[in-house]
């Protein structure tokens, strides 16, 4: 039974008939992971057979009744996790110990969901290939020279070597859906205030989302159940109550999709074909389909990088050695103190990004400007949900880049994180050579049940995500 191949549901249902016991799950997992691809920073076989035998116990006294009891999952290393190290993927936080946990891991740990390990990042979600991390870059299978996108690689890698049954990752501009298409993964951000943020080492608070990087939608919307809802510890989630998804009509007539047009016409041809092809799929199953044009492409990504730079500028200040993370002892003055440090422990694109975010509020004017822009990118989405019920872009212009590329490819993610709207991608095809493309949809605010609908039904008419690099 090749359980490192199962969707998190499945293997759900195999331990609640008795069929698999949550410890024999932990170990065929930890014998399928060799970690050659660099996907975790840290496993955690110890927690892992522990938390099993606990949760075993409880299932069989029919006091955990959660689909996904006794599963593994695997989490991007910037969620805390109390006494289980959390480094983001840095030097400055190589040896940090959280003393509580964040908010969803404590929402799965009470469903009986069990932690196999961490996983590899952009150090501090600062990076869209996952080659910033102080630990070093994750390998992509599906091209041996191929970044595996980022930040949230580590999740991306994992899952593409069949490393991991399901993640939680965190999306700042695009670090969950991008790295999702490189890979041929399923990756949803929700609405920002759905998931609590509380135990999520920041980037750029009033953008940072976490959400989940799984082998289906399916897996995505029982994973949201468990860890939406109102969260006491985070002022910016939203009064609601969890999100059900148990009485989805999955019947998509009359649902009508606008077309970015003009992010298509951006894109590679092979990319445009394939995005023309699922669209295909779209209108078989009574869906509109119309093109306009999303009038954000020119400003989204330079409005973005000044602000989520002044918000990681103004974040990034409280790592100074002095109340946590790494300390150099060979020091003589404070402020001696706060340059070699910062100076030693933060790679070059945090470094980048700071003096960014510096400089931009040096000269207001750039910062009042990326503001101003922001407030035109709400009122061109605005405009759009008024006549489209999903916006459809490619999720990446290109297919995975070869390391060391820096091209932008989040170029069509990040108008959902200045705006705060659920997003996901879901794996539409693979190029000539054999390159996964990845489809974008956005919703409005709050409407992410729209997008487990239609990704639900995408995938039930087509097999792209159920293929492996070595198939």
């Amino acid at each position: 039974m090749e359980i490192y191949n199962m969707s998190a549901i499945e293997i759900g249902e195999l331990i609640r008939d008795k069929k698999i016991s949550s410890p024999e799950v932990i170990q065929e997992m930890f014998k399928n992971i060799k970690n050659e691809n660099n996907a975790y920073t840290l496993l955690t076989k110890e927690y892992a057979f522990e938390k099993a035998k606990q949760v075993q116990n409880l299932i069989d006294n029919k006091k955990l009744k959660s689909i996904l009891a006794g599963v593994p999952i695997s989490i991007k290393d910037n969620i805390c996790t109390k006494d289980i190290k959390t480094t983001a993927s840095s030097k400055m936080l190589e040896n940090y110990v959280p003393n509580y946990n964040a908010t969803v891991f404590e929402r799965l740990e009470n469903e009986g969901i069990i932690m196999i390990g961490k996983l590899n990042m952009d150090e501090f979600a600062m990076g869209d290939t996952g080659e910033t991390s102080y630990f070093g870059d994750c390998k992509n299978p599906w091209g041996k020279n191929r970044t595996t996108g980022g930040s949230s690689s580590g999740c991306a890698s994992a899952l593409a070597y069949n490393e991991a049954i399901f993640t939680l990752g965190s999306d700042t501009g695009g670090s969950i859906r991008q790295p999702s298409s490189f890979c041929n993964i399923t990756g949803f951000k929700p609405t920002y205030g759905t998931v609590s943020r509380y135990g999520l080492i920041c980037f750029a608070p009033e953008f940072d989302q976490i959400g989940l990087m799984t082998k289906n939608v399916l897996d995505c919307a029982k994973t949201l159940e468990i860890i939406s809802g109102y969260d006491i510890n985070d002022n910016t989630t939203i009064k609601m109550k969890p999100f059900d998804f148990s009485n989805i009509d999955y019947n998509l007539d009359g649902l009508k999709i606008g077309i970015a047009k003009n992010f298509i016409d951006y894109s590679d041809k092979e990319v445009r074909d394939i995005i023309f092809e699922a669209i295909k799929i779209f209108k078989k199953l009574g869906v509109t389909i119309e093109e306009f044009d999303l009038d954000i492409l020119d400003i989204a990504m330079p409005t973005y990088q000044v602000l989520s730079g002044v918000l990681a500028s103004s974040n990034m200040a409280k790592y100074d050695g002095v109340s946590f993370g790494y300390c150099d002892e060979n020091i003589g003055n404070i402020q001696e103190l706060y340059i070699k440090n910062r100076t030693e422990c933060f790679g070059k694109e945090v470094k980048k990004r700071i003096m960014l975010g510096e400089f931009a509020l040096k000269d207001i004017i750039y910062y009042e400007n990326a503001l101003n822009s922001k407030n035109f990118i709400i009122t061109q989405f605005k405009k759009a949900f008024l006549k489209y019920d999903l916006i459809l872009t490619p999720t990446t212009p290109k297919t995975a880049l070869e390391k060391g590329d820096n091209t932008e490819t989040d170029t069509f993610l990040v108008g959902s994180n200045l705006v705060g709207l659920p997003s996901i991608s879901i794996p539409c095809g693979f190029t000539a050579d054999n390159m996964p493309v990845g489809l974008h949809l956005i919703a409005n605010k709050l409407n992410d049940e729209l997008l487990i609908k239609v990704g639900v039904c995408f995938q039930d008419e087509t097999d792209y995500h159920l293929k492996k690099y070595n198939d």
